[in-house]
This record gives C-alpha cells, sequence and structure tokens, in this order.
C-alpha cells in the first residue's frame, strides 16, 4: 500500500491560482515603497552613431527631477548583460565578449540606453528626457549579417573583425566528414533561414532598487536567475555580493525573456545617485525594442545518405545575428549546433558558426534556446532526404535517431532514457499518418501532413555548473516550508515540487508551504532555465525530504517501539507496517519534537546542496496537418498532435499545458510573427501588438496532448523536463505538412502565402 503513489501523477489545480485570480499576487509592478522615484530612459534615435555631447542641465533644473544619468556618472566597466556566463570557468567565460555599458557612450541599435531619469512621478521623468540634449554623429549602419562580414563594411565594436564575434566550432564534431560525403549515395544541400521572434510576456520588464541606510541594497526584478543577477550587480557597481538582496516576485511571463539583464542595471545607478527607491517599468514600446529577443540564424546544411537511409555525413554552417551586442548569442549557438549535431545516428559530424554583430536589437534567449533554430533546419532536411531515397519519413526518423545508450551532448554522457519509438507510434496513429500521408492532389485547397522530432534537456550537466539547494521547514501542525530559490513564471512551478516534497514527506500537498525567490530566505540556485527545475531541484527537494522523514522516523520509533526501516509516512501519518491501527501523526511528532521538555527539543528540518549526475533527454514527436489554397498560398493549421516523452508527469495537467502552450509560441514562431527591423535606418517596425501578431485562440487548431510516460532511472520519481520541449520542432512539423499538401519547400521563417506561392511558381516552371 505504501508503495503506490499519493500525490506525484495526480491531476492538482495549481497552488497559486487563488493569489492570481483575486489579485493577491504581487508583481513587481504592484510594489510602492515610500518616497519611490521613477525611472525612465533616453534611447537612441539611431541605428549607429557616435556621442558627441550630452547636455542634461536643463533636464536637471526640472521641478520634481532628482538625477539625470549618462555613462559618465556609472563606473565605467564593460559586461555582459546575459547571465549564463556565470556557469561556466572564467577561461571559458572570457571567449564571449563583454561589450556593454549600463548606459552606452556609442549607440549601436535603435533603442539603445542613452541617459536615465529620476524623478517623483512618471509624467515629470517622462518631461525630463524631451529637456536633455545630445549632440550624435550618425555612421552608417549594417543590419544583415552577410553584409556586415563584407570588407569596408560599417565597425560596429573596434575587436570585432568582420563583425565577427565570435568564431565557434562545434566540440563534440567526430570522424571525418569529406569522407562520410564519399561514401554517401545521395547528397542534399539546403541553406534555411530564421527570424526574431519576441518573448511578449504579459508583465513588462520592470525593477525596484533601494539602498538603506547602512548601503544594503534591495532589488525586486522578475529575474529567472536571482542568484547570478545579484552576483553581476555586484561586479558591475563593486557591492559585496552579501550587502546585496535580491527579490524576485510574481513572475507574469518570462519565456527567456528574464535571462539577462535589463532594466536593473539603470535602476540600480538612479537609486544610487539620489540614495532613494527608484522604479523602473519599461513601456510596451521599450519592451519590444528594448529587451532581448530569439536570435536568428541562417544555417547551411549538407547531408549526405545510403539508398537505406543510414545518414553517413552531417555537416551545418552556421551565421548568427548578434544583434548589437553579444548578451546570449554564444550559449544560445552552442545549443543549435549541439540539438542540430547529436539527435540522429550519424559517424561524421561537423558544425561551426559565426556570431555576428550588426545594428539591430539584442538578440538573446528564447523558450527552445537555439533548439527551434536546429530544428526548422535539421528535420526539413531530414524530409528531403527521406524522399530522396523513397522513405516514409517516419521510417527514416526511426532507424536514424539516436537512443539509449547512444552519446548525448556529449559521449562522458550517454541518453539513459528515451520513449521516441512509442511517441512516433502514438502520433502516427492519432493523426492517420498511413492514411493520409501524400496529401491531396486535385482541387484548389491541397491538405497535407508532416512530423518532425526533437530531444532537449534536463538542466545543463555537464555543460555548466548547475547545483541546487533546499531546506525544508517542518512546522508545530505538522506542515512543511519548502524552500527553494527560483521564480514562478507561469510554468507551474510552486504545484510540481511541492508535489515532490508532499509525496516524499508523506504529506497532503495542503501541508506544503512553498518560500521562494529572496536571497535572504533561500540558498543558492543556478535559476530558471535549461528545462531543469522538475529535474533538478525534484531530486535536490527528494534528499532533502528524505532527511526530514528520517528525523521523524527516528522519534516515532521510540513512541512506537519499533524499528525505523518497519514504519512508513502516508496522509501525515506514521504507519508500522502491517499494523495500520500502531501509528502516530507527524502532527503529534513535530509539537513533541518542538515543546520538548525533556532536554531533546529540535526543530525537525533538512538541507541539501544537489549536483545532477545526469542528464536525460525528453524526446517529441509533432505532427501536423494543414490545407493550403493553392491559388492564394493561404495556409490553415487543422491539427497538431504532440506525443511527448516526460519519463514521469508529476502533474499530468501541468504537463498538457505547458505543451499547449510551446505549441502555440511554436505556430507563431512558423506563421504569424516576424520581428521587421527597417533595412534602411534600423528601426523596429513591429513595435507593437498591432503589428507584432501572436497567435490567438482563433489561430490555434485543435491540439491533441499525448503523454508517454517511461520513468527514467534518475529523475525525481521518473521524471524528465517539458518547459521548453513544446515548440522546438512545431515549426519544421507544419513546413514538412505545407510540402506534402503542395510541394512547396519552404526555407526561411515566417511562411507567408508569397513563398508559398514563390515555391508553387519556381517548381511549375
Amino acid at each position: 500500500m505504501e508503495r503506490e503513489l499519493s500525490v506525484v501523477g495526480k491531476r492538482l489545480p495549481r497552488i497559486d491560482a487563488p493569489a492570481k485570480v483575486t489579485g493577491e499576487a504581487k508583481y513587481t509592478v504592484d510594489i510602492k515603497l515610500p518616497g519611490m522615484l521613477f525611472g525612465k530612459v533616453l534611447r537612441s534615435p539611431y541605428a549607429h552613431a557616435m556621442i558627441l555631447k550630452i547636455d542634461k542641465s536643463k533636464a536637471e533644473k526640472l521641478p520634481g527631477v532628482e538625477a539625470v544619468i549618462t555613462s559618465e556618472d556609472i563606473p565605467v566597466k564593460l559586461f555582459n548583460s546575459g547571465l549564463t556566463d556565470l556557469l561556466v570557468p572564467e577561461e571559458i567565460a572570457k571567449n564571449d565578449p563583454r561589450d556593454q555599458y549600463v548606459l552606452s557612450n556609442k549607440a549601436r541599435f535603435v533603442g539603445d540606453a542613452i541617459a536615465a531619469v529620476a524623478a517623483r512621478d512618471r509624467k515629470v521623468a517622462e518631461a525630463a528626457l524631451d529637456l536633455i540634449e545630445v549632440e550624435y554623429k550618425a555612421l552608417p549602419a549594417v543590419f544583415d549579417v552577410v553584409e556586415a562580414m563584407k570588407p569596408g563594411a560599417p565597425k560596429i565594436h573596434d575587436f570585432a573583425n568582420g563583425n565577427i564575434a565570435r568564431h565557434i566550432s562545434f566540440p563534440g564534431a567526430i570522424g571525418d566528414i569529406e569522407k562520410g560525403f564519399q561514401e554517401a549515395d545521395v547528397m542534399i544541400e539546403e541553406t534555411f533561414n530564421t527570424t526574431k521572434q519576441l518573448h511578449c510576456p504579459l508583465e513588462p520588464s520592470a525593477c525596484i532598487a533601494s539602498f538603506d541606510s547602512i548601503g544594503r541594497l534591495t532589488v525586486w526584478s522578475p529575474t529567472q536567475l536571482l542568484y547570478l543577477a545579484r552576483h553581476k550587480i555586484a561586479d558591475i557597481f563593486d557591492i559585496p555580493e552579501g550587502k546585496i538582496r535580491w527579490i524576485t516576485p510574481f513572475v507574469g511571463g518570462s519565456f527567456g525573456n528574464a535571462l539577462t539583464l535589463r532594466a536593473e542595471p539603470i535602476c540600480i545607478a538612479l537609486a544610487r545617485k539620489t540614495r532613494k527607491p527608484v522604479k523602473l517599468e519599461y513601456s510596451s514600446e521599450e519592451q519590444f525594442i528594448a529587451t532581448q529577443s530569439r536570435q536568428p540564424f541562417t544555417i547551411a546544411v549538407k547531408m549526405g545518405v545510403k539508398n537505406d537511409g543510414a545518414i553517413t555525413a552531417l555537416q551545418g554552417k552556421l551565421t548568427a545575428n548578434s544583434g548589437a551586442y553579444y548578451s546570449l548569442s554564444g550559449t544560445t549557438t552552442n545549443v543549435c549546433m549541439a540539438m542540430f549535431a547529436t539527435l540522429y545516428r550519424c559517424p561524421n559530424v561537423s558544425v561551426e558558426a559565426d556570431i555576428v554583430y550588426t545594428n539591430i536589437p539584442i538578440s538573446g534567449g528564447y523558450r527552445g534556446y537555439g533548439n527551434p533554430q536546429a530544428m526548422w533546419a535539421l528535420e526539413q532536411v531530414v524530409d528531403v532526404a527521406a524522399r530522396r531515397v523513397g522513405m516514409d519519413p517516419v521510417e527514416f526518423r526511426l532507424k536514424n535517431y539516436r537512443r539509449a545508450g547512444d552519446p548525448g551532448w556529449t559521449a562522458s554522457l550517454p541518453i539513459e532514457s528515451c520513449a521516441l519509438e512509442e511517441c512516433i507510434k502514438l502520433g502516427m496513429d492519432k493523426i492517420g499518418w498511413r492514411e493520409k500521408m501524400g496529401g491531396t492532389k486535385e482541387g484548389v485547397k491541397r491538405r497535407g501532413i508532416g512530423m518532425a522530432i526533437q530531444r532537449h534537456v534536463s538542466g545543463t550537466q555537464p555543460m555548466q555548473m548547475t547545483h541546487s539547494n533546499i531546506m525544508i521547514k517542518m512546522n508545530v501542525d505538522g506542515s512543511a516550508d519548502l524552500m527553494v530559490s527560483g521564480c514562478e513564471m507561469g510554468q507551474g512551478m510552486f504545484g510540481v515540487l511541492a508535489q515532490i516534497a508532499a509525496e516524499e514527506l508523506g504529506l497532503q500537498i495542503g501541508k506544503i508551504h512553498v518560500v521562494n525567490g529572496d536571497t535572504d530566505e533561500t540558498m543558492f540556485d543556478d535559476g530558471q532555465h535549461a528545462s531543469r527545475t522538475t529535474y533538478v531541484i525534484g531530486n535536490a527537494i527528494i534528499e532533502t525530504a528524505r532527511q526530514v522523514k528520517q528525523q521523524l522516523l527516528e522519534r516515532a520509533s521510540k513512541i512506537l517501539a519499533t524499528r525505523v526501516d518497519d514504519m512508513y509516512v502516508r496522509d501525515g501519518q506514521i504507519y508500522v507496517r502491517g499494523d495500520l491501527e500502531n501509528k502516530i501523526s507527524v502532527e503529534d511528532i513535530t509539537r513533541r519534537a518542538t515543546y520538548n521538555f525533556e532536554g531533546q527539543g529540535r526543530n525537525i528540518a533538512g538541507k541539501c546542496s544537489y549536483v545532477p549526475k545526469g542528464n536525460p533527454p525528453p524526446y517529441s514527436a509533432v505532427f501536423a496537418e494543414v490545407e493550403v489554397d493553392i491559388n492564394n498560398g493561404a495556409t490553415k493549421l487543422l491539427k497538431i498532435v504532440f506525443a511527448h516523452d516526460i519519463g514521469r508527469a508529476i502533474n499530468p495537467t501541468n504537463v498538457e499545458g505547458q505543451l499547449e502552450g510551446g505549441v502555440m509560441h511554436g505556430i507563431g514562431y512558423a506563421l504569424t510573427e516576424e520581428y521587421m527591423v527597417n533595412g534602411n535606418n534600423g528601426v523596429v517596425e513591429s513595435d507593437s501588438f498591432t503589428n507584432y501578431k501572436i497567435p490567438s485562440t482563433l489561430d490555434m487548431p485543435n491540439v491533441e496532448v499525448i503523454i508517454v510516460e517511461q520513468p527514467t532511472p534518475s529523475g525525481p520519481f521518473g521524471a524528465k523536463s517539458v518547459g521548453e520541449c513544446g515548440l522546438n520542432a512545431v515549426a519544421p512539423a507544419i513546413a514538412n505538412a505545407i510540402y506534402d499538401a503542395t510541394g512547396a519547400r519552404v526555407r526561411d521563417l515566417r511562411i507567408t502565402p508569397e513563398k508559398i506561392l514563390e515555391e508553387l511558381s519556381a517548381n511549375i516552371l
């Protein structure tokens, strides 16, 4: 009886739902401090310009203005606004350029931060911006990576020859690529382009900063990596890290938007200048032009295949558009290369990339973190290869994908578990693959189906430093405080971690209280990224809960006069095996331990520092059905079937929600979203939801999610990750379905009617 799971695997409601639907949940923008000032940022109207002079005197004289700052008022220290460089040794991190100041002394994109104001109200701050006089010298700008690398192109950073910030070769390259091509019967060469994609969270970037009377800084900010953010701010402003308290309140969505420093450095600089609390909240337009977005790639693919479908060689040459600054370009490019190179078995693999500066807004990390870009190219090339050798695209993938026991991202970490074959077969049945494959070839409206696969990660082991540190404290009433760093940004973290804790402790879910998001109350964690929360933090919770449970059982054993090994905990009761009447409640134990008059009092608690030994990849198979009007190229997405290898679903409803949300992002990436930068002046033209189209409920097709559970040995109760998996393979599945329907192969995102018609016209000619 005690072996059955009582909490894990159950469809429980979100424990943060009441706070959110009642308005009790407080976000950064909701927080108000006594005497708080309001910050605003002056941004460059030029894509590339020298700043010759800034006159802030008129702004400083405006009543209500308390500070006007420029680059001269802030420590002259270059930094990288991305945070994940802190997770690798310094000798590796130094390869990523530190190329940014808190406020720029040279404008490198339209929207670059030049000056900032703190005033007693927002209107005064906005008025002050208009009074700051900046003398610019406009410079030639470049917005395209190909043009940026040409001799004589405008130089964006002095150290970057040819505007190449960094050249990277994938360290997992194997075999002899030329030999592999010579052994091939069929060669495929294709080039694909991806676009920027905006995160579009409901909550704008925001920060509140306040120094107290002894100089201790408190920061409220919706960051995914609060300890890493604190560390980087300490370095930028030369503040001892222990003198910074970082609080992450509720987060109104992120999707990777909060993996970098955004409003925080400027807000802190204003607070330090004024010695008063300052709130800096980005406008909707600033969110579009001044925060980071998905990194665009040009991916040239060359694949060699034998007539029997075996892949002999795979080569990728990537060009990544970093935008004006480097930020997370290195890590997203590394992930893109790794995902491209390690999904399929192939004896000869080579991938390299150039990361290039241009005068457009900064590229960064976005849900999937390089994987969607890799799959956009790879999964279409695989489709082409299958058709060239006369194989069903499903059978081609089943023949070639890497499976359990094969090398993962690195040869040192083999793939622990893989249920992809089951995912593919279940998805095939649900979409009607055998009946519908080949599409309809008559009439104006043609139907087709396509598919793509993906695998992701459950953290960053062994590529980066990763560890989670957890505390669990029992209360007198038998409830437990789970103290975990990190942020709830809509992914359901509170509930999932509470379910894991409740299951291992033997408590009901209502007895778990999650304390999070405050460096004064939690221990170090490297944050919410790389889909690591359930796997890494979940395992840390299990180890901590076992410590706590052992203490409970040891005290109970003395009262019940039995051995610890003969007892178990379930639903808040400690039972003796085989004797259900011989029991004692957890509440009774915690009360006796706390209010103890026999000299044996203690607060039952545990803590754990957990470093993961594994990184089991979650797999997915995505099937799409479309209808395309060949007269005008209009595409209607009819159905998505998404089968996911989760290991074990801690909360199946949560898994389904994550995947459905990811599918929506993937549909937007494929069909509706395009970040447009004017090629003449660098102005962002898609600067609002009026001209940047994210999918609505009317754009969503029927989405059927299939959860495949084969518990992985190292996961918490067998769980693997889900967070980023939902969108990685959606766009290529749709593109492959369009090809099946029409014969039009669209290689450049976004897929538009015009591109479909252009391909149809080329095929006819």
